[in-house]
């Protein structure tokens, strides 16, 4: 979906229900994602798959202070409409609607790419080229971190298989039982230099 030609849209039922729920009830969640990164404040990060900014306001207000920056990114043009009002008030973010493919997104720029709940909608076989771009866009010692529900993603040989194809290496996959369920959360680096 996020790799393919056509774009997805939300309906009205589903842009309810992630703002009411994601807003309110689920922000603690969103929240304690957010705070388990580790960021110092200072990084440039992407989130790819950014929907209606649930988890991206948490990023942005992390970022706000100590000059770092936000790029969102998502194919949906109505999540983007969403987006840009949640994060308003926010100046240290810039937004990018589209497919990741055809972005104009600078090479060797991103400390942090985050996607929270998205990579499971991407067809198993789009997942080496979408892997290789991240490669492409972080920075030398730059993260990949992603949460996907258990079961919906490739098995951990899989993902690291994947990852070395595309230029990464997993440095870290974990299972755990959330509100939402069983997830997984996993890191990757580029995989050179021994980084």
């Amino acid at each position: 979906m996020y790799l393919a030609s056509s774009s997805y849209e939300p309906n009205d039922l589903e842009i309810g229900v992630t703002l009411g729920l994601g807003m309110t009830l689920l922000s603690p969640y969103y929240l304690s994602f957010v705070n388990s990164i580790g960021m110092t404040g200072t990084e440039r990060v992407l989130d790819f798959g950014s929907g209606s900014g649930i988890c991206s306001r948490h990023i942005a207000h992390r970022l706000r202070h100590r000059g770092g920056h936000l790029d969102c990114v998502d194919i949906s043009s109505r999540w983007m409409r969403i987006i840009q009002r949640t994060l308003r008030r926010y100046d240290n973010v810039d937004f990018f609607q589209g497919n990741i493919i055809e972005l104009d997104l600078e090479n060797e720029s991103y400390d942090l790419i985050i996607s929270h709940f998205v990579l499971h909608e991407i067809p198993n076989e789009d997942l080496p080229r979408l892997f290789y771009i991240f490669s492409q866009l972080l920075k030398t010692r730059g993260r990949v971190i992603f949460r996907e529900p258990l079961g919906k993603m490739p098995h951990s040989k899989d993902l690291r298989k994947l990852a070395k194809s595309s230029g990464l290496r997993v440095t870290s996959l974990s299972q755990s039982r959330l509100l939402l369920g069983e997830v997984i959360d996993g890191t990757f680096k580029l995989d050179f230099c021994g980084i």
